[in-house]
């Protein structure tokens, strides 16, 4: 079975690489929306431990950084707005929706919003190595063909339970689709349709046109925090659910992963929780400095860091 699904994604890779080629040869408009630069979009909700230094790592090396707040339930909005103070560059959106679309929702103001021709899709628990792993990549663009739309891949490193630990099964995070040329195209759809299953920009961030040329960079590499409390550990594991198949008939995620932990495991949301704590702290194995290097000091430092 693994080894079909490394065929099947080769051959869309393929498929995807030749039909990338449309818009130089003029079958379609080329990518002139925009002017030169990159806008990083950030949609958040409820993340003060992490949105300071997941900003600030970004902050001198992006053209423009939309965030997009759904936040509720702790300081973040706070955070933000202390931010935008001193940098122009960030755009500030409030928006607010409970529904299973709403963070698909927000990529969508995000991108309707953008005024650079490169999205950088930036999770407001992600850290950057450093401005100059970013600058790296931005300055990689430059030798992209500019008659092309791209979506390329980037690395993670997943920190888990602490600063200090790092997921033993999945130490190296993953490849997600996150840095990709602008277009009218991308956009959330409000029905499931056949258009949305190819174009519209999902929760994950990876269904792009056919036309998008999709490129994978190794190195170098941003920090995910997924550090959260007990809680919110154990919604996370049903947020990718309740948003794919639009659980509307819950009032809410927390709502959703009370009756998912009953119908499951059998057990109220507090018993799952401890159960969930148990799990996470037998799959954490010690942060690999030896490999990955030293944490960013911003991320070590921050205040945010309790």
């Amino acid at each position: 079975m693994r080894d079909d699904l490394v065929f099947r994604d080769k051959v869309v890779l393929g498929i995807k690489n030749v039909a990338s080629w449309a818009p130089k040869l003029g079958l379609m408009k080329k990518p002139r929306y925009h002017k030169d630069g990159v806008t990083f979009l950030v949609a958040v909700k409820d993340e003060e431990r992490w949105i300071k230094p997941c900003i600030q790592s970004i902050q001198d090396v992006a053209d423009e950084i939309i965030v997009v707040d759904s936040s509720v339930e702790d300081n973040t909005t706070k955070i933000v707005e202390s931010l935008v103070v001193s940098n122009p560059k960030i755009k500030h959106i409030k928006f607010y929706w409970g529904g299973a679309n709403a963070f698909a929702l927000s990529l969508h103001i995000g991108l309707s919003s953008a005024n650079y021709k490169w999205l950088f899709k930036w999770d407001s628990d992600l850290v950057a190595k450093s401005p100059q792993a970013i600058q790296e990549w931005i300055n990689r663009l430059k030798y992209l063909d500019p008659n092309r739309y791209y979506v390329i891949d980037i690395p993670r490193i997943n920190l888990e339970g602490d600063l200090e630990h790092q997921s033993r099964t999945l130490p190296f995070g993953a490849y997600e689709g996150r840095l990709f040329t602008w277009s009218p195209e991308l956009r959330w759809a409000l029905k499931d349709n056949y258009y949305e299953q190819i174009s519209g920009d999902s929760i994950w961030g990876h269904r792009f046109p056919p036309w998008f040329n999709n490129l994978r960079w190794h190195e170098p590499y941003v920090f995910h925090c997924n550090i959260k409390s007990p809680k919110r550990s154990l919604t996370r594991r049903y947020w990718g659910d309740y948003m794919v198949h639009k659980e509307t008939r819950f009032a809410d995620l927390e709502e959703y992963t009370a009756y998912r932990v009953r119908q499951d495991l059998g057990l109220s949301v507090e018993e799952a929780i401890k159960e969930m704590t148990k799990v996470i702290e037998k799959d954490m194995m010690p942060y690999d400095r030896a490999r990955f290097g030293e944490l960013p000091e911003l991320l070590k430092n921050s205040s945010a860091i309790v």
